[in-house]
């Protein structure tokens, strides 16, 4: 949509018109890192964009949704507030305690982490921020992998970019079995980029501590499990599956005193989880978990696939979502 159509649109949406004729939709929004600065990376937003977004949520009289909340909609048919948002976050990393959670807090918003409980062990850091930090610092410029399934993969980094080449590798990876990636980045990855295997967790990949967690708690803030390794679940053994989700789920019951119930799945793509997998969540007691399909969240929505958008760097574009332009769009009509 063109920039001042879509502007058009977006003050039609501040009138209320689009949630009239798209009732009972919820937009869920997923963050990752949240930088104190004036730059980010894709797939990181600014503290500033992030407070502009929440002021302007505020202003305007919108509920910003609480899991529990969230949860009393979805199991007891509560009626869906008209102006309702919901903001969640993955992984578990400094920024997000020591940045995202001080924005939510200066307008008394609850944010919902999903950790890596190994990471916040410090026992590892994901997968794929490990390709990043590679990638960034190898001063290779073409080298051979062979994938853990034994294909073969070739980087060039003469001929792409490194964002690129870090975008190729991860896309790849994730089509991989996960048993043993950690182990494969350390023995082949590292290896063939000449690049020494770090021996703590980098300080821009660096978690939050269990305290910040019981601490977010505390605040009004909801803490739930994403794995013990952020390794991708349908590409795991049935006994590696078990270990990730009732690992998880127990550790951070241990750490944080309560039995968490909701989930979310590593990088979330429908391919990415299987019916054995939701078996393993009801199994251990989860009620709902959620994916990264952008999507808005109703009632009768599959609970254990439901659906978060990614939150935009753009401001028009997180309007359209929040407005509910966005469940205007043909894609959406299905739906």
């Amino acid at each position: 949509m063109k920039p001042l159509i879509l502007k058009c649109a977006n003050l039609i949406g501040e009138t209320g018109l689009y949630r009239i004729l798209r009732p009972g939709r919820i937009p869920v929004f997923m963050l990752h890192r949240v930088t104190s600065g004036d730059v980010c990376q894709p797939g990181e937003i600014t503290a500033d964009q992030l407070r502009q977004y929440l002021s302007y949520l505020s202003t305007r009289g919108y509920q910003v949704l609480s899991m529990d909340e969230l949860l009393a909609i979805l199991d007891l048919k509560k009626a869906v507030p008209s102006k309702s948002v919901m903001f969640t976050i993955d992984d578990g990393f400094f920024d997000q305690n020591d940045v995202a959670a001080a924005v939510f807090d200066e307008f008394g918003f609850p944010l919902n982490f999903f950790v890596i409980t190994g990471l916040l062990d410090k026992e590892l850091w994901p997968w794929d921020d490990q390709i990043t930090y590679a990638l960034n610092r190898t001063t290779v410029r073409q080298a051979d992998f062979q994938f853990p399934s034994g294909k073969s993969c070739s980087i060039d980094l003469d001929n792409a970019n490194t964002r690129q080449a870090i975008r190729a590798i991860r896309n790849a990876l994730k089509g991989e079995k996960q048993e043993h990636i950690y182990e494969w980045l350390k023995a082949e990855f590292y290896k063939k980029l000449s690049v020494e295997f770090p021996n703590e967790i980098p300080k821009e990949f660096r978690p939050m501590s269990w305290e910040d967690a019981r601490s977010l708690r505390k605040r009004g803030h909801g803490v739930y499990p994403h794995t013990c390794s952020h390794r991708i679940l349908s590409t795991l053994s049935s006994e590696e599956k078990h270990y990730e989700i009732h690992q998880g789920q127990q550790r951070v019951a241990l750490e944080l005193g309560f039995n968490p119930e909701v989930f979310a799945y590593p990088t979330g793509r429908p391919t990415d989880y299987d019916s054995t997998d939701i078996n393993e969540l009801k199994r251990a007691g989860f009620r709902i978990a959620f994916n990264t399909v952008p999507d808005y969240v109703r009632q009768g929505t599959p609970q254990y696939e439901l659906p978060r958008f990614s939150l935009p760097q753009s401001e028009s574009a997180f309007l359209k979502i929040v407005n509910r332009l966005e469940s205007l769009s043909f894609s959406n009509w299905h739906h």
